[in-house]
């Protein structure tokens, strides 16, 4: 499989809603699709300090992540010297062709252009196995002094990879 790792576009924003919330309330991760909706929308009017890249393949959007740095309007996690990625999504039917690590891996190739940024930090939910499984294999090193709740009932771990 052909997968091209490019900005993403205003037209592509209805792609990335849908395979953001199909992979995370199909897979089970959120339960409040309405919210997690709202989230995207707010992307999508801007978002300061941030990117969004896109995985294609065959001319089709398949995947997507959000890029953010410290202080941006969407950052949890990031100290200085750090990028942060959030919101790794990949078609449910394209999942587990290396689409995820090919946006990951291009999250990775950008902070190490800048010479500004010592590391790659990451939000993820303890119960997503193969994502961890998947961010594990590709050096990155749990933080957990850093792990916070998002809710009362809804914790995050940190991933970090040094650069």
């Amino acid at each position: 499989m052909d997968i091209n790792i490019r900005s993403a576009d205003r037209e592509d924003f209805g792609d990335i809603r849908r395979i953001t919330v199909e992979a995370y309330s199909g897979a089970g991760y959120i339960d409040d699709e309405y919210a997690y909706n709202h989230i995207l929308a707010a992307i999508e009017e801007g978002y300061s300090g941030s990117s969004l890249l896109v995985a294609e393949s065959d001319g089709r959007v398949v995947g997507s992540v959000f890029v953010t740095r410290p202080g941006g309007d969407f950052s949890d996690v990031a100290h200085d010297g750090e990028l942060e990625f959030r919101m790794l999504a990949v078609e449910p039917g394209q999942q587990h062709q290396g689409i995820g690590h090919s946006l990951v891996q291009a999250v990775i190739d950008r902070a190490r252009l800048d010479p500004d940024v010592s590391g790659v930090v990451l939000t993820i939910a303890p119960d997503m196995d193969g994502q961890h499984a998947l961010y594990e294999s590709m050096n990155f090193v749990r933080i957990p002094e850093r792990d916070f709740l998002l809710s009362d009932t809804f914790a995050l771990h940190v991933y970090k990879l040094a650069l």
